[in-house]
């Protein structure tokens, strides 16, 4: 993905970065072309692990950013199928259909433009992308440009198609393929950040593993975060691995007779890595090239939360990862008779809406 993002922001003009309605335009017209080359070929996905973001808002998009910097390996943003369609092009190749032509849209439940049914004959065929905002989106894409350019971020469009007729007779409508979906990359990675600012209730298919206030740099605005992010926080990195490693301890523990004291030992050793990350950013905070951006080290309290893979799955696809998720996981929990047969859990990061000083 970062060299997929190195290659767009190098084809990017003077007068489209003055611009952002036109940067998201450019983006969601890269994106799709990507299509062809890999984007939606499993072996090439599975290099990356996605937190897929959950709960998103228009107007949240930058401050989860900020917030899940420190526990996300790739944070994937998207509003799937929320806002305007803004068409971006023409499919002029008529065996593109594998991979996004005609895709339905990015969430489930969403349906791609309608065609002229019933009809024969040639058809023109379109795409574009959902945003509820342009303007936000590119100014997003262009202050996240070193997290993009670095693998840390990137922003997955909600993409229709729409036929139209180019002659009297019309067409007859393709069956919709399959496209690669946000809710995908969640199921197959189990890793998540939330940020509805919703407490969980522990239950058999939710169990609150640690609450913590995660460090994030605050009073500095998204550009100068991402520079800095990934200029000076070589720490993140670390943390980053200790916590895939914690993971992998944690899918024992969850199953394991003593379940409830390996979770605790895993939570205060993860513990112990945030107050280590947070000393350093703190060292980093002081440097005068970060002082003067007016940077500081504030905190966001969040609730690592293991989930039951299967309900988690059923729960967010018919509700999409817009939200909804958690009340409906929890509405489960209270009137479902599931039993926990498999031992497949994902890791949701739940945010709170407000941030603390340290």
């Amino acid at each position: 993905m970062a060299r997929r993002m190195q290659r767009f922001f190098k084809t990017l003009t003077h007068e489209q970065r003055a611009d952002p309605r036109t940067v998201a335009i450019a983006y969601g017209q890269h994106l799709w072309s990507q299509w062809r080359t890999g984007i939606a070929d499993e072996k090439r996905l599975s290099r990356s692990r996605f937190y897929v973001g959950l709960a998103l808002e228009n107007s949240s998009i930058g401050e989860v950013t900020k917030r899940s910097a420190l526990v996300a390996d790739t944070l994937l943003l998207s509003h799937g199928c929320s806002g305007i369609y803004t068409e971006l092009g023409r499919i002029s190749d008529g065996n593109f259909r594998g991979d996004m032509a005609n895709a339905a849209c990015a969430y489930a439940g969403g349906m791609a433009m309608p065609p002229y049914p019933g009809q024969e004959g040639p058809v023109d065929e379109f795409y574009g992308m959902h945003c509820p905002d342009l303007d936000l989106l590119g100014r997003w894409v262009l202050d996240c440009e070193p997290l993009l350019r670095a693998g840390l971020a990137w922003y997955l469009p909600g993409y229709s198609s729409r036929k139209t007729a180019s002659s009297e007779s019309g067409a007859t409508p393709d069956e919709n393929p399959q496209a690669i979906r946000s809710i995908d990359l969640l199921i197959r990675d189990g890793r998540a950040v939330d940020a509805s600012g919703v407490h969980p209730v522990k239950s058999k298919i939710v169990r609150p593993v640690l609450e913590i206030d995660l460090p994030f740099l605050e009073n500095v605005d998204l550009k100068n975060f991402s520079r800095i992010t990934v200029e000076e926080f070589q720490s993140y990195v670390g943390f980053r691995d200790f916590l895939r490693m914690s993971f992998l301890g944690m899918d024992d523990a969850l199953n394991a007779v003593q379940s409830e004291r390996e979770l605790v030992r895993i939570g205060l050793d993860i513990a112990d890595q945030v107050r280590a990350t947070r000393a350093e950013m703190a060292k980093v905070n002081r440097k005068r090239a970060v002082a003067v951006t007016g940077a500081a080290v504030g905190s966001a309290t969040a609730v690592l939360t293991a989930v039951y893979g299967p309900a988690l799955a059923a729960v967010v696809t018919a509700v999409g990862a817009a939200g909804g998720w958690l009340p409906a996981l929890q509405a489960m929990a209270e009137n479902s008779k599931l039993s926990i047969r498999e031992d497949k859990w994902y890791y949701v990061w739940m945010l709170s809406k407000e941030s603390t000083s340290p």
